[in-house]
């Protein structure tokens, strides 16, 4: 009777979209329900996905499958926050935390992943990593191997952080390539009992990844602008310090203006900066 929204989710969707959110406004109760979501579904039902239809949409979901769940709602000024971690089993059925991230989700429900942070914040980072351990034991009893990543709901109520798992990604996701991308630049390895990654040297890191650096005037930037744009701005990595900007997507740049970038720091506030940085580069040199 509480319940205000609950979201549809397409088994095949990807990075939010495919979900679709069903309020539950003027419901009526007892019996008279069942009716009123049959007749209200395709006109309440609002897609994650911009230009998705009823038509196209329920097809799918006959199609390919899907589940229908209580949408985490926050009461009053509660944060709310999208946390995952990721895992890996391998053919022995050794579990292996492989990396925590707290994502940056947008859409028109805040269900659609534009990025994220490494590693999860440290109020909530081990608690996140025990359910991920939990989980991975039920995997593994389903002979599941190889890597997989789960997405959290995380509410702060008065008393602390309380989370709930709703989703099993069995696959690399938004998140597995900035952190490979670490992997390779600092030769380093995530440490479970810190949860933080520390480099060959032993020093933490820290990054802000994002795949969606997104604006229409970016359409027309070549990717030898881009190099004139990171040697300009000073936008590089730098090897010695283990600190810097790496762009990827960038074949995507000319005629979509869109492109990545994940930023690596000894903190999660340096690394923020250095991606404001690279964004107000890039907006400078479209202007121009």
């Amino acid at each position: 009777p509480t319940l205000r929204r609950a979201v549809v989710k397409q088994n095949e969707g990807f990075s939010g979209i495919g979900n679709a959110l069903f309020p539950y406004d003027d419901a009526p109760s007892g019996r008279a329900l069942t009716s009123w979501i049959e007749a209200e579904l395709p006109h309440r039902l609002r897609f994650e996905a911009p230009n998705e239809t009823w038509d196209h949409y329920i097809e799918k979901l006959a199609r390919t499958g899907g589940i229908v769940e209580a949408f985490v709602e926050t009461d009053g000024p509660d944060e709310i926050r999208s946390p995952s971690v990721q895992c890996h089993i391998d053919p022995a059925g050794t579990v292996q935390i492989i990396s925590t991230h707290d994502q940056v989700m947008g859409g028109p429900s805040g269900q659609v992943f534009l990025g994220c942070s490494f590693p999860a914040d440290n109020a909530y980072v081990q608690d996140i990593q025990a359910a991920g351990h939990r989980i991975a034991a039920v995997l593994r009893d389903r002979d599941v191997v190889g890597r997989f990543g789960v997405d959290f709901i995380s509410v702060r109520r008065a008393n602390g952080w309380e989370h709930f798992a709703v989703e099993i990604n069995l696959r690399m996701g938004g998140t597995t390539h900035p952190y490979l991308t670490l992997q390779a630049l600092t030769s380093g390895s995530y440490d479970t009992a810190s949860g933080e990654h520390r480099t060959a040297a032993g020093e933490s890191r820290s990054y802000v990844a994002s795949d969606n650096l997104h604006n229409p005037a970016y359409s027309g930037l070549t990717p030898d602008d881009l190099m004139d744009i990171i040697a300009e701005n000073n936008l590089t990595f730098d090897h010695t310090t283990q600190q810097g900007v790496v762009f990827h997507l960038i074949g995507a740049l000319s005629e979509h203006g869109k492109l990545g970038a994940v930023c690596v720091a000894d903190s999660r506030a340096k690394a923020e900066s250095l991606l404001r940085q690279a964004v107000a580069s890039l907006d400078k040199a479209a202007a121009e």
